[in-house]
């Protein structure tokens, strides 16, 4: 870590020649003076002051602390050290020498630093005294006068010249660096010199390139050869400690990394130079986000939007991750490659005899190569089969393989592994890439390992099937019809919805036998369930149902869809339906599916606790062994009711009893669920992250279903924050949601979040509006007054304060309804209380919301709602609920809800300060602040300090002044540069710092 030592006091009367100085005295070329950080030598620009300050030194701590207690000993005991600091290419090198300068200049050494071709001592002892007396900083050449002349004899050192370095060595103590790189050694030049001024206070260090040594001997050494002379010093640099390539990385991309991305940073060997490499990589290709101040990898653009990838092509590698492989790959042997190579071939784990039988070699004879990859930082060390560091690497190396070579080696691997009696399914990923048309069983493969995959890993079951309907191609015969049907419930279950309801469109054109149309149909049923298209998979559905030939338990599994897509079109007759077939179901197997959708339908219905009950029936029933539809199970169902109803453990504990299983309902649903559960406790970041983790999900498959939920939490969470571009896209996305009954519900959430965004900016007519739609659409009012509690107080006190108090009491009637059928339900009862509270001026009935509010928002605006009716009354009981709203809101994060709060605080002659402080960095955008990091935002989306200022319930003199703060920490002077700025360092602006103002 970098070390900003105190500079030594001086008296005003002290000669100038004692003052430190700083010169370069290259052999050959222009003398400036540069620390790292600085331009380049030889730069005709000027240094630009708006730039950041150096880096920390990070992982060399210990070296460093060597580095000044010779320039300590020198100091104070006039005793000269010889210094080495030696390591490979990239190792930071420069960076230590850079260090020791700055050290040596903060002590008030003269720092002299040499730089160029071979020095005989004449020369070299010449070029410092011209440099101690000439003018400092002054650019000459070699000629210039001072340099003394090369004698014949370079043994004899002139006597003038020492005379004069002794006398300087008497009034300042000198360092002198020299960077030699690959140059030819000063060695010879050195050690004369330094015989001469061992008893002065004189330290010469010299970094020297060496050969690369291996990483698993590169350990640090801090020792003095038995050779060396005394007050020598040589320090070899090893790799940087994990802690510290953490830390590096954390200060070029404002965070330190995850797990994954820490596995990745391993490639850099703990070499400082790769380490920038990778850094640099990843910020010009976007490779990494920082959220919540941990940084991971981003996916790539064409990942997160694909529906399907072909089948026998490689995984896409990131282009920031190419030029870093064939950097490494560099330093490993044609050999070891082709082993590596093998290795990918064979998959993620695999067994050295598998690679030894496929090279033809023993596994002995590859020892060498083995431990040459894993020297290289490519394969795993500990491991109990051959495993790449990470998987990157290995599609790395597979993608440069040429297709039909790598098709080869498959089929290969194939061979030995289906002689050794392996399944189908084991042997997949070779069907799939070594599949070929020239093989008539190749077909008859792919089939039976989908069909062997597809309940355990549905994503390589679809894979294997596309994989046959390639090879058997558009003619149909007896190989294409079950491969088509595989192919469609594989895709299904791995989320690939419009690619299966293509293909089962397809097929079901041509005449087929009747099981085989009815799992078709089914299946595409289930995908336009999923899709959010209700109306399509009741047709479906119904068509199913209308053939006798169709199977029996294919004929329930379409009920359950029937229902579930009922419930989303006419919520009455999906009742009627439901009730129907539980009644005719005895006890037939879909009781507990059947149970789960009347479940729901009660649910929106406004009968909570019947839901619930009837969910943890139909829980009991699938644990009893019941069948369910398989991407619907009643706990999760429940875990998503009790989240809204503010029972938040028992939530987490249907959570907990849910199946883990492999489809991507199952892997998305889970946690949108969360989310909605972080949201209502106020960890806002997280229910951020969780909510975007589900929408990545339902985004990739098209699930239309449960996109809706993680909007609106991402919607809330932006609104509370005061980012408001981003909840008005939100609200965007939810107008266009779903055609059905629940497409209503999504319209008046996407009102909801329109009202709030144009109350915060001040837009009148956008409010009326919004209002006015929440007010006509009343299934989706109905609807949010369910789900969501801040709902109800909120459009009352939105009623009441644009003079409709007719309204405002109809809202709250309806609370009161909601909460008065479903005793028992804490939540409920305070939003109708809090409504309630609202229009008759109720001390009490606020009170009691504010106490008994599950969701922390609500809880902090029921606070603040009490504080305003109480301000006319009790102006110290008003006071202090506005000081706990104005806590939680500050809890939240929400900067426009805690300045209003404040000004209502200053109305009634109340002041807090709003300035914490934190131990943050000075410069960059780590060092903004909440409020600075907003005002940048706004900023950078092209509004002027007027809009900001409305937008952020600020005056223009504050908005001006925060402006002026960021300008200053991140050294710009401009909204352009501002904007460039962020451009380059890689940062969206939109990270939270700690300590923030509220």
């Amino acid at each position: 870590m970098r070390q900003d030592l105190p500079r030594p006091a001086r008296g005003a009367d002290e000669p100038a020649a004692s003052r430190p100085r700083k010169v370069q005295v290259p052999a050959m070329g222009k003398v400036t003076t540069r620390y790292d950080g600085e331009r380049e030598p030889g730069s005709e620009a000027r240094a630009d002051r708006s730039r950041p300050a150096v880096r920390p030194l990070r992982g060399r701590e210990e070296e460093l602390r060597l580095l000044c207690r010779a320039l300590d000993r020198a100091q104070n005991s006039r005793r000269g050290t010889e210094g080495w600091l030696n390591g490979p290419a990239g190792i930071g090198r420069t960076r230590l020498l850079r260090e020791a300068e700055r050290a040596a200049s903060a002590r008030g050494f003269t720092v002299i630093r040499l730089k160029g071709e071979e020095f005989s001592p004449s020369v070299a002892l010449g070029s410092l005294v011209h440099a101690l007396t000439g003018p400092p900083d002054a650019e000459r050449t070699p000629s210039a006068p001072g340099v003394t002349r090369e004698t014949p004899d370079d043994r004899h050192l002139p006597a003038a010249s020492l005379t004069l370095l002794d006398a300087h060595l008497k009034r300042s103590p000198l360092l002198i660096t020299c960077d030699e790189g690959s140059a030819p050694s000063l060695t010879p030049a050195l050690r004369p010199l330094m015989a001469r001024l061992r008893n002065s206070p004189l330290v010469w260090l010299t970094a020297r390139r060496t050969e690369r040594e291996p990483a698993e001997t590169a350990a640090r050494t801090l020792a003095r050869p038995p050779r060396d002379p005394p007050g020598t010093l040589r320090i070899t640099l090893g790799p940087l400690s994990e802690d510290a390539v953490s830390q590096l990385f954390a200060d070029r991309l404002g965070g330190p990394p995850d797990a994954e991305l820490r596995t990745l940073l391993g490639l850099a060997q703990g070499n400082p130079r790769l380490l920038a490499a990778v850094c640099r990589q990843l910020l010009e290709h976007g490779g990494v986000r920082v959220e919540s101040g941990t940084a991971r990898l981003a996916t790539e653009d064409g990942d997160a939007t694909a529906e399907v990838r072909t089948p026998a092509a490689p995984r896409p590698v990131p282009r920031w991750f190419g030029a870093l492989m064939d950097e490494r790959l560099a330093t490993v042997s044609p050999q070891t490659r082709l082993l590596m190579e093998v290795a990918t071939v064979l998959g993620p784990a695999c067994l050295p005899e598998d690679i030894a039988e496929m090279l033809g070699e023993p596994v002995g004879a590859l020892v060498p190569r083995f431990r040459e990859a894993v020297v290289a930082g490519m394969l795993q060390r500990g491991s109990d089969t051959v495993t790449f560091r990470h998987d990157l690497m290995r599609q790395a190396l597979v993608a440069d393989l040429p297709a039909v070579v790598r098709g080869a080696m498959h089929r290969q691997a194939l061979g030995i592994l289906m002689a050794r009696g392996s399944s189908a399914a084991a042997v997949a990923t070779h069907l799939i890439h070594g599949a070929h048309r020239g093989d008539p069983a190749m077909a008859g493969l792919l089939r039976r390992a989908a069909e062997e995959s597809v309940t355990t890993t549905p994503r390589t079951a679809a894979d294997l099937a596309l994989r046959g309907l390639e090879l058997v191609g558009p003619v149909v015969d007896e190989a294409h019809e079950p491969l088509t049907v595989i192919a469609v419930e594989a895709c299904v279950r791995a989320g690939s919805l419009p690619t299966a309801v293509t293909l089962a469109r397809d097929a079901l054109i041509r005449p087929l036998d009747p099981e085989t149309a009815a799992r078709l149909r089914y299946w595409l049923s289930t995908a336009l369930l999923l899709l959010g298209r209700t109306a399509d998979c009741l047709d479906v559905a119904e068509e199913l149902l209308a053939h006798p030939g169709a199977p029996a338990h294919l004929r329930q599994q379409a009920v359950l869809n029937q229902l579930a897509a009922w419930s989303a079109q006419d919520e009455a007759r999906g009742v009627q339906q439901a009730e129907r077939v539980l009644r005719e179901a005895g006890d037939l197997d879909i009781q507990a599916g059947v149970t789960t959708t009347l479940a729901v339908m009660r649910w929106r219905a406004g009968r909570l606790n019947e839901a619930l009950s009837l969910c943890q029936e139909a829980a009991e029933l699938a644990d009893g062994g019941a069948a369910i539809e398989w991407h619907t199970h009643p706990r999760l169902m429940s875990a998503m009711m009790l989240a809204h109803t503010g029972r938040f453990a028992e939530a987490e504990a249907a959570l907990g009893k849910a199946p883990r299983t492999v489809e991507f309902v199952s892997a998305g649903v889970p946690r949108l669920v969360r989310a909605r559960l972080r949201l209502a406790r106020g960890e806002l970041d997280e229910a951020a992250r969780e909510a975007a983790a589900g929408l990545a999900v339902a985004e990739q498959a098209g699930a239309g279903v449960l996109m809706p939920l993680a909007w609106l939490v991402l919607a809330t969470v932006a609104s509370y924050r005061g980012e408001l571009a981003e909840a008005g896209e939100y609200a965007r996305r939810l107008r266009d949601a779903l055609p059905d009954d629940r497409g209503r519900v999504c319209a008046a959430a996407a009102a909801w979040i329109e009202a709030q965004i144009a109350l915060a900016s001040g837009g009148d007519q956008a409010l009326e509006t919004a209002v006015e739609e929440l007010w006509t659409n009343e299934c989706g009012r109905r609807a949010l007054l369910i789900e969501e509690p801040a709902f109800a107080p909120w459009l009352v006190r939105l009623l009441l304060a644009g003079g409709r108090r007719t309204r405002a009491a109809a809202v709250s009637a309806a609370a009161d309804r909601l909460a008065r059928t479903n005793p028992g339900i804490t939540a409920v009862r305070a939003a109708a209380d809090h409504a309630r509270g609202l229009v008759e001026r109720d001390a009490a009935a606020l009170e009691s919301a504010a106490a008994h509010h599950r969701d922390a928002w609500v809880r902090a605006s029921a606070a603040e709602d009490l504080g305003a009716l109480l301000t006319d009354t009790s102006r110290a009981l008003a006071a202090q609920h506005l000081e706990k709203a104005l806590a939680r809101y500050g809890q939240l994060g929400a900067a426009g809800d805690t300045a209003r709060v404040r000004r209502r605080l200053r109305a009634i002659g109340v002041r807090r300060r709003h300035w914490t402080r934190s131990d943050q960095p000075k410069t960059g955008w780590q060092s903004l602040t909440r409020t600075e990091h907003t005002v940048a935002e706004h900023v950078l989306q092209g509004m002027t300090n007027r809009q900001v200022a409305v937008r952020m319930f600020l005056s223009q003199h504050t908005v001006a002044f925060h402006l002026r703060q960021i300008f200053r920490k991140l050294g710009v002077h401009s909204r352009l540069e501002l904007a460039r700025y962020r451009q380059s360092t890689g940062h969206d602006g939109t990270s939270r710092a700690g300590g923030a103002d509220r």
